[in-house]
């Protein structure tokens, strides 16, 4: 066998190998192409499963706040109604007047003096029966409690409609503290009756967040908070920051927490209340959203009587990534 032919033999070995080579990276690159898509269209569907997950909690909360809410919303339509239907006789008042002194001015004009006399009367008369100083000032008075009474309608709907609102990717910058102020308003009706509220707000710093979800957390734990209270209690919220988190504690004065469950209060369709009472998902989605926020959320008992809550937000979520892109460029 001649040299040239060993090498043409060699040579075409060579090139087997290779694009038996080449074409097992094909179908390989081509296996991990479809498992790289698989688990793409995986996790796609599990983030939207989870979206999905939030939003039926959120809509779940909206159907228990819901007769509160609308007992809220009562209040002020029903003192605006009383103070419209008020001022609604004010007003017959105040154009019996005017009438009057309209047709006196008619009666000067013509000098007519008996019927002067007449009108002048007249006037005293509706003068006396109607005590139109008293309706001057008490009408004003009912304009302004139900331009309130509007204000606390408005309040409520827009808290009530940001909470339900699907949120995006964008956070905003938020206060704490007002969040809280403004959560405590939505869910009054569940708490007022149960349990006297004392806030102990410390001085802390503005933070990015997903405002509806964060609201939905405190939700959820605000109103486990009432809930656990039997009869007259109180639920004090804190917040307060150190150089990395701000931190937000709701303790109440209940019975307390079982030890034996306090590591299974985050767990899925976990629940302490009676069957029908909750979907044993709040505390779930509640974890879920603080641990999207980078933060942690504990329960634990406190050493004298009921539990505690505590939400840890790192402070770091306050500079979205163009400050901290800049932070970086300085």
């Amino acid at each position: 066998m001649s040299k040239e032919q060993d090498y043409k033999r060699a040579y075409e070995r060579q090139r087997a190998a290779r694009e038996k080579a080449e074409s097992l990276l094909e179908d390989r690159s081509r296996e991990l192409y479809d498992a790289n898509e698989t688990l793409k269209s995986a996790y796609d569907e599990l983030n939207e499963q989870k979206n999905q997950l939030v939003q039926q909690e959120k809509l779940a909360s909206i159907g228990l706040l819901a007769a509160g809410v609308a007992h809220e919303i009562n209040n002020p339509v029903g003192f605006v109604k009383s103070n419209l239907q008020t001022l609604e006789d004010y007003t017959a008042s105040y154009t019996a007047a005017f009438l009057a002194y309209r047709k006196l001015v008619e009666a000067v004009r013509d000098l007519g003096g008996a019927d002067v006399q007449e009108q002048i009367s007249k006037i005293d008369e509706i003068l006396a029966t109607s005590n139109l100083e008293y309706i001057a000032k008490d009408g004003v008075d009912c304009i302004h409690e139900s331009l309130s009474g509007i204000a606390r309608i408005e309040e409520i709907i827009v808290n009530l409609s940001d909470f339900a609102r699907t949120e995006g990717d964008n956070r905003v910058l938020c206060n704490i503290n007002q969040l809280i102020d403004n959560t405590l308003k939505l869910v009054w009706n569940e708490v007022k009756y149960k349990c006297e509220v004392v806030k102990e707000f410390g001085d802390i710093p503005d933070i990015y967040v997903w405002q509806g979800q964060l609201r939905q957390v405190f939700v959820n734990v605000i109103v486990n908070g009432a809930q656990a209270i039997e009869s007259q209690g109180t639920l004090t919220i804190k917040t307060r920051s150190d150089a990395d988190y701000i931190h937000i504690e709701f303790s109440d004065d209940g019975p307390g927490i079982d030890e034996e469950v306090v590591s299974k209060l985050f767990d899925p369709f976990f629940t302490t209340k009676d069957v029908g009472s909750g979907t044993g998902l709040g505390l779930y989605v509640s974890h879920g959203i603080v641990t999207k926020h980078h933060g942690l959320i504990t329960a634990k008992n406190n050493p004298t009587k009921g539990a505690c809550f505590t939400i840890s937000l790192p402070i770091e979520m306050r500079k979205n990534r163009r400050e901290r892109r800049e932070s970086q460029e300085i």
